[in-house]
Parts: C-alpha cells; structure tokens; sequence
C-alpha cells in the first residue's frame, strides 16, 4: 500500500466514524479510475446508511473534521435509494445537475460489485443521458476534460480517466 492509499484509508474511516453507523462506503473518483492524487485530487466518496438519517447533524460533524486533501466530495444515500435520491451532498448540498450523481453511480456499479447490494441501478439509458448533459454543461463551461471524457463515453461505452481525457 502506498502512502497515499494509506492516507486515503484512514481518512475514509474518519468520516465513517464521524457519520456513525453505516451500511457501505465506496471511493469513487480518480481514486477508484486511477490518477488519485492527494495533493490535487478530491476524495470522492459515496456512504450508505439506513434511514433514518440526520443529514444536518452530519454536515455539522464533517464541518469539524480536518481533510488532508484538496476536498471532500461526500453524498450519503439510504438503503435501496437511487442515485440521485440523497439524504446529503457535502459540501455543495442541493442544486448541483443530476448528472453528477447518475453518472457516479453508473460508474461504481460497473467496477464494484458490493454497489448494487445497497442501491438501486442507473439504466445505460439513464447514463447516456446523462454523458450526454455532462457534454453540453462541459462544453458550455469550457471544461475540455469534462467534455472529453463525455465524449469517449458516448462514443466507445467507456469512461476514461482525466488525466487520459487530458
């Protein structure tokens, strides 16, 4: 293990911990893709909890907890929800495009088994269209990586890292 995925580990343990009794964690993002980077890189991490669950109680205690990375990128679903039916989004909170959410999970239910004992899954028809919103949000904002990563999925039914998007 290197001192990345060491740290990575701990830190995930801290926010279980933090969160209290949960049902799953999944680290997605560039640490489940590859190019996991702790100095530039977000932890991007999805925990499953049963109902019920006090999302504000839960950013109060995340909001104490020192993150040795660039960011935290936390959503908090229920047992058998569908993404993107969160109990919490944290940092952003509500208001961030659905596609984000759709796009994770049809990305962690291609590459971890455990996924789809917990949630329920996104359709291919349900994650085209979202590649597809994640384009024209990209392409509108500039975001040529975002944007190139769409692309590839539209056109080969693969996703493909930043940094192989760059």
């Amino acid at each position: 293990m290197t001192v990345a995925e060491a740290l990575l580990e701990t830190f995930v343990a801290e926010v279980v911990e933090t969160l209290g009794p949960v049902e799953g964690v999944f680290v997605l993002g560039s640490a489940l893709l590859g190019g996991f980077d702790p100095a530039t890189s977000d932890v991007d991490l999805v925990v499953v909890v049963k109902a019920p669950f006090d999302p504000e109680a839960a950013r109060a205690a995340l909001d104490e907890l020192p993150v040795p990375f660039r960011k935290l990128e936390l959503v908090v679903y229920s047992v058998g929800a569908k993404p993107p039916a969160f109990e919490l989004n944290y940092p952003d909170g509500p208001g961030e495009p659905d596609f984000w959410f759709v796009l994770d999970a049809a990305i962690a239910q291609e590459r971890i088994r455990e996924w789809l004992e917990l949630l329920e899954p996104v359709s291919e028809e349900e994650t085209r269209t979202a590649a597809e919103e994640l384009l024209r949000w990209a392409e509108e904002r500039g975001e040529d990586v975002h944007a190139a990563r769409a692309r590839h999925y539209l056109e080969q039914g693969e996703w493909i890292t930043k940094e192989e998007a760059r």
